[in-house]
């Protein structure tokens, strides 16, 4: 069936952005996803403020806000002895952010709000419950998909569909990093002390990402590798209690806290992108690159990547997105992975954590480039390093607990 100028595969947050872009322009879209709204995804729940300010432009951060959400104002960072720093959002320099806080949001509810408000476009036409297994092709070109409900075709086909992305999959663009085979388990409880900031806990076998997603409810997120995940053995509610007991700054917040759903894990996550673009296809989101959830940046890239493709498709200039996309994402990738290389390593973390928590204003900079408002250029300076590392600059007693 034909009539579409563009078929999108996956309705999450980058599929459902890049139709109500282009729903706003009036170009006519085809939107699938393999699921049915409302559906639950195992993610880290926090957007940057930058991501807050593509809602915004998108018009519908006024919705979102008036779901059960938290304003989160920057990060804390434990680091495996104990010391926190703390960043908080707002003004660094000549970086100033869309807003001022980030939010955290069940993926259940912000999910829906992003699908429903690109169906409700005249030009978006949504297909819940369609399975795209392969691409249509004439030649080289991409011309449709082919899925359980039958066969779709469109001059432009995106694959908005996550990790395990059959368009990235038929398209030999994108791989998972064999490298770097992280695992997330996933709980939410009630009870939980917390402040308005997201929170991120380094120990082993892995980290805990922290964010209160409404007025009562704490979402964790334990993060390791596929030879830990194996020690669940079916059993991950034990093995992520097991584990959050270990940690000393986690057990007492937990001791009278209340399960709230069932323990669910997802991986492995990260992928490597080659290119994003081929004659008739392109890729959006995480179906193009993820690193891990440790810098947050998977919400942000999805909704903002949207943004930049709706511009591209309605510009036709799909020649030019690969270097749009590069030109907003790349330093941010290769800040993502050397953190990855380093993070791991207690003694260097240790150290880098207890200078943050020594001197704000650099916390205060580096919180910036992971909340989407500074380039990493910024902190990629010697006059930053130099501060880093002096053990005499912006120095008051670390914060160990």
């Amino acid at each position: 069936m034909s009539g579409f100028d563009v078929i999108i595969v996956g309705a999450g947050p980058a599929g459902s952005a890049l139709a109500a872009f282009l729903g706003g322009r009036g170009i006519r879209t085809l939107l699938l996803d393999k699921e049915t709204f409302p559906r639950d995804k195992v993610c880290g729940e926090y957007m940057s403020p930058e991501a807050v300010g593509v809602l915004d432009r998108m018009g519908i951060l006024a919705a979102v806000e008036s779901a059960p959400h938290r304003k989160l104002r920057g990060i804390l960072v434990h680091s495996y002895d104990g010391t926190r720093s703390r960043g908080t959002y707002g003004p660094v320099g000549p970086y100033v952010p869309s807003s001022p806080y980030g939010i955290a949001i069940r993926r259940r509810i912000f999910d829906e709000i992003l699908f429903r408000h690109a169906t409700s476009f005249p030009s978006v036409k949504a297909m819940e419950g369609f399975r795209v297994d392969d691409l249509l092709r004439e030649g080289d070109r991409v011309t449709g998909v082919a899925g359980s409900k039958g066969k779709f075709t469109a001059p432009l086909v995106v694959g908005a569909d996550g990790v395990r992305s059959i368009v990235a999959q038929r398209l030999g663009l994108s791989e998972f990093a064999r490298d770097h085979q992280k695992f997330a388990v996933s709980a939410y409880f009630e009870g939980v002390p917390h402040e308005d900031f997201g929170e991120l806990h380094l120990g082993f076998p892995g980290y805990f990402a922290l964010a209160p997603v409404d007025r009562t409810v704490v979402h964790f997120n334990f993060v390791v590798d596929r030879g830990s995940i194996n020690e669940a053995r079916g059993d991950l509610e034990g093995y992520f209690r097991r584990h959050a007991a270990a940690n000393p700054r986690l057990r007492g917040r937990l001791a009278e806290a209340v399960l709230a759903g069932p323990v669910r894990a997802t991986g492995p996550m990260a992928r490597r992108c080659r290119g994003s673009i081929a004659p008739g296809a392109l890729l959006i989101g995480d179906a193009a690159e993820f690193v891990d959830p440790f810098t947050g940046e998977g919400l942000f890239i999805a909704l903002r990547g949207a943004e930049l493709a709706a511009g591209a498709i309605a510009g036709n200039a799909l020649d030019r997105f690969d270097a749009l996309r590069s030109a907003e994402f790349s330093e941010k990738f290769r800040m993502c992975w050397r953190i990855q290389k380093y993070l791991y390593h207690p003694r260097l973390a240790n150290y880098v954590i207890r200078r943050l928590a020594a001197n704000p204003a650099l916390a205060d900079r580096l919180t910036a480039v992971t909340g989407d408002y500074a380039p990493p250029a910024s902190v990629a300076t010697l006059g930053f390093y130099a501060a880093l590392f002096n053990p005499f600059a912006g120095r008051r007693p670390a914060h160990v607990g």
